[in-house]
C-alpha cells in the first residue's frame, strides 16, 4: 500500500500552486480596472488631486465643488421637507427651489408670495424643515428670487424682504 503522508516540500508546491490558482481571478479584475482606467483616460477630479489640468476641457468635465448642494430628490426624501416645500408650492408662495451649496437653498417665489396671508409662516416653516435637513443651525439660509433677481431672504430670524436683501450670497 503506498504512503499517503506528504512532505513537507510538497505539501509547500501544492499550497503554492493554489495560491497562484485563487490568486489569478483578483489579478484579472486588477488588470483589467487598470486597462480601463489607461484608456478612459484621467478623470477630472484625479488630476485636480495631483494639481495637473485636464488634457482637454471637452473631455472632462470640471469636478464639482466639496460644497455643491444636494440633488432635489434626496432633499425631497426627508418628510418634514417634502411637506413644508408641497405647502408653499400648492399655496403658490413657491414654485420651485435648488440647493446652491450645503446650506443654501435658492427658492423661485410665485404669485401667492404677495397675495397668501401665511406666506411668511410658510416659508419660516420650509427654512426650519430645511435647516434640520441641513443639519445646520445658524449658517442656513433660503434666498427668495423673483424674475431672475434675488428679492430677500429666510434666516433664523425670519423673512427677511428688500434691496437690502438683494445681494445674492
Amino acid at each position: 500500500m503506498p504512503n499517503r503522508t506528504r512532505s513537507p516540500a510538497g505539501a509547500a508546491r501544492q499550497t503554492g500552486e493554489m495560491m497562484r490558482w485563487f490568486g489569478l481571478p483578483g489579478s484579472v479584475v486588477l488588470a483589467s480596472a487598470c486597462a480601463h482606467a489607461l484608456m478612459n483616460g484621467p478623470v477630472a477630479s484625479d488630476s485636480s488631486a495631483h494639481g495637473a489640468a485636464p488634457a482637454s476641457s471637452e473631455s472632462a468635465s470640471p469636478a464639482p465643488p466639496a460644497t455643491a448642494g444636494r440633488p432635489r430628490a434626496d432633499l425631497l426624501r426627508d418628510n418634514d421637507f417634502r411637506l413644508a416645500f408641497e405647502d408653499v408650492q400648492r399655496l403658490r408662495v413657491a414654485v420651485d427651489f435648488q440647493e446652491v451649496v450645503f446650506g443654501l437653498l435658492r427658492v423661485t417665489v410665485g404669485p401667492g408670495f404677495a397675495t397668501v396671508s401665511s406666506a411668511r409662516y410658510n416659508l419660516e416653516r420650509l427654512y426650519g424643515t430645511y435647516r434640520v435637513a441641513s443639519y445646520r443651525s445658524e449658517d442656513t439660509v433660503i434666498e427668495l428670487w423673483k424674475d431672475g433677481s434675488k428679492i430677500g431672504e429666510v434666516t433664523s430670524t425670519g423673512v427677511l424682504v428688500g434691496a437690502e436683501f438683494g445681494a445674492p450670497r
